[in-house]
């Protein structure tokens, strides 16, 4: 019994030692080494890929590539683009200086960015690197934990190409078709910025969502009231 008490405290002060570094730590310094660190988190496989996803977070939503995964009582969405994967597709990112956070990331051949919104007393996270897009609105006390953890799910995605050949290399025109991102980027156009101080609300249900209006605003946007 005594063994198992000291081991709990153990966990405990492991836990609450490693979010207060967290918390404690630059959150540029958070990114850098969430790219670096190795995971040991669960894998999710699906058909082409995998990707790891922290202790306590769970997948409540998927559609095609697009996962929506929640923890507690926040939501992460995430897209896996492998018809960019399959080609090899370049990333153009544009800083923004002019919100909270927007920077590049890369490491090893991988890359991407990472822009922080700030909307009233939330933050807005959008991230896209190795060839996979995620998306979360945070309370302050949640970003760097959160900035956290989506760098390394992100970092986790990796991809089967004999398989992804097959499904997009010799079928690419009609995977086209069939396939659509719920993350269209929101860099150039400011639908959520918008959107968001006009609704408000967030809308946490299984609604059947159009796949137009996916394609143009995202599916974060949709359970804002975006229609």
């Amino acid at each position: 019994m005594k063994k198992i008490v000291a081991l709990l405290i153990l966990v405990i002060l492991f836990t609450g030692c490693s979010l207060k570094n967290i918390n404690d730590d630059d959150i540029n310094n958070i990114i850098e080494n969430a790219v670096k660190e190795s995971n040991s988190d669960s894998f999710k496989v699906f058909n082409g890929y995998k990707f790891r996803i922290p202790q306590g977070f769970k997948i409540v939503g998927k559609n095609g590539n697009n996962y929506k995964i929640q923890s507690v009582d926040s939501y992460y969405y995430l897209y896996v683009d492998i018809v960019s994967r399959h080609y090899k597709k370049d990333l153009d990112f544009i800083r923004d200086s002019s919100i909270y956070l927007s920077r590049e990331i890369k490491y090893n051949d991988k890359n991407g960015y990472i822009d922080i919104t700030k909307v009233d007393e939330k933050y807005y996270i959008e991230a896209e690197y190795n060839y996979a897009k995620m998306e979360t609105i945070l309370e302050e006390k949640d970003l760097k934990q959160g900035v956290y953890n989506i760098i390394r799910m992100l970092s986790s995605v990796e991809y089967n190409d004999l398989i992804l050949n097959t499904l997009v290399g010799e079928n690419v025109l009609n995977y086209k078709e069939v396939e659509f991102n719920l993350f269209e980027s929101t860099q150039q156009e400011n639908y959520f910025m918008d959107y968001v101080e006009e609704y408000g609300t967030y809308k946490d249900d299984n609604t059947l969502v159009d796949e137009d209006v996916i394609k143009e605003r995202g599916w974060l946007l949709w359970e804002y009231g975006i229609k």
